[in-house]
């Protein structure tokens, strides 16, 4: 499984509720080191959960490599993916899940904590929660911590191999009538011992002291116990969706998207957590099919975007990728357009992608400047 690099924190939970409240602004008010800007602008940037750079598979076989100047300290360096039929625009609404149906997919009893959307709130929508008990979430910091800090091994667990977890867990979300396909971007392997050995790494890491007061210093494990932590993406023409990865820069006038986020544990006593958020309805029908714009279509969006800026710091476009933007509606915050985009990373000053934390995405159809 393809792991990607992510953010120290005890919660992934927490990280993605931070993420829709407004996240932690790295610039101020969307501004950026090194531009003078000749118009001014209202943006506020949402914090990265997680790094990209994400190989989307078969789907994109056409690929060029743009090396060029595109005008003043304005440059692109990247690969470019193009994919290979034309794609189609979505409408759908954030899920509203049917409690029954998922406690019996689930297949748990009833002593679990299981809270579902069920439409009464407009900004809970697309959301599903459920622990075993409460320990959970303390196996998914155990878990979360062990994968961040490369202490376990990718293996497969004596209970069930990788394949076999990763294909349950999406067999039991299309019980939820679900839109999208889930596919897995990481797998965490733990067992008894494991946990034990990562409980002390957390107790003697001053950045986790606090957990300390929740107990996690007193958490026993059964002998026998064996979890894999699963996190998930979900991808529509085998197209990644947003996922808050890399920054959003949000508009202040209203919500864009909710980040889809899927995460799982499975043991050997059955499903222990489950966290989906952001997640919609089926698209049953497509608006319509629709042409992306390629190459030249994304140099010129680059150049509209900074036309009216004076580049004082040298700009580098140096990812490029396509995803499905959840687009909300205007005075919805369930309703929703999936629609395709062109996310564009920008390294400033020969700063890599990962520290200048500058991105951008256009309307793949239009050109038009999404966030």
């Amino acid at each position: 499984m393809k792991k990607m690099k992510k953010t120290v924190t005890a919660s992934m939970s927490m990280l993605v509720l931070l993420a829709l409240l407004g996240g932690c602004a790295h610039t101020s008010q969307g501004e950026v080191p090194g531009i003078d800007y000749g118009t001014g602008t209202d943006t506020e940037t949402v914090e990265t959960q997680y790094e990209t750079n994400i190989d989307i598979g078969n789907e994109q076989d056409a690929i060029v490599f743009i090396d060029e100047k595109l005008d003043e300290n304005l440059f692109i360096s990247a690969e470019l993916k193009m994919p290979e039929n034309n794609l189609y625009e979505y409408a759908t609404q954030l899920k509203r899940f049917d409690y029954n149906k998922v406690q019996e997919a689930i297949g748990q009893n009833a002593e679990g904590n299981l809270a579902v959307d069920d439409g009464s709130d407009e900004f809970t929508g697309g959301s599903l929660t459920y622990q075993r008990n409460d320990m959970a979430n303390h196996l998914d910091t155990y878990c979360f911590y062990a994968g961040e800090m490369g202490l376990t091994d990718d293996r497969n667990l004596p209970f069930m191999s990788q394949a076999d977890a990763v294909a349950r867990i999406q067999n039991m979300v299309g019980m939820f009538d679900v839109g999208g396909e889930l596919e897995a971007l990481d797998v965490v392997a733990m067992d008894s011992v494991d946990f034990e050995n990562v409980k002390k790494a957390i107790m003697e890491d001053s950045d986790y002291q606090f957990l300390s007061a929740k107990g996690y210093g007193s958490d026993t494990f059964e002998q026998d116990m064996e979890v894999y932590r699963i996190l998930f993406r979900m991808n529509v023409n085998g197209i990644p969706v947003y996922r808050n990865e890399p920054n959003l820069r949000q508009t202040s006038e209203r919500f864009l998207a909710y980040p889809a986020t899927v995460t799982v544990l499975l043991s050997n006593n059955g499903i222990e957590m489950i966290s989906m958020m952001g997640i919609f309805e089926p698209y049953e029908e497509h608006q319509k099919e629709t042409a992306i714009i390629g190459e030249d279509g994304i140099k010129e969006a680059i150049m509209k975007k900074f036309g009216d800026v004076i580049l004082s710091s040298e700009f580098r476009a140096k990812n490029i990728w396509m995803e499905y933007f959840p687009l909300l509606r205007e005075d919805s915050f369930t309703e929703m357009d999936l629609i395709p985009v062109w996310c564009v990373d920008f390294e400033v000053d020969g700063q890599s992608v990962e520290d200048s934390r500058y991105s951008i995405r256009f309307n793949a159809i239009t050109g038009e400047e999404i966030s």
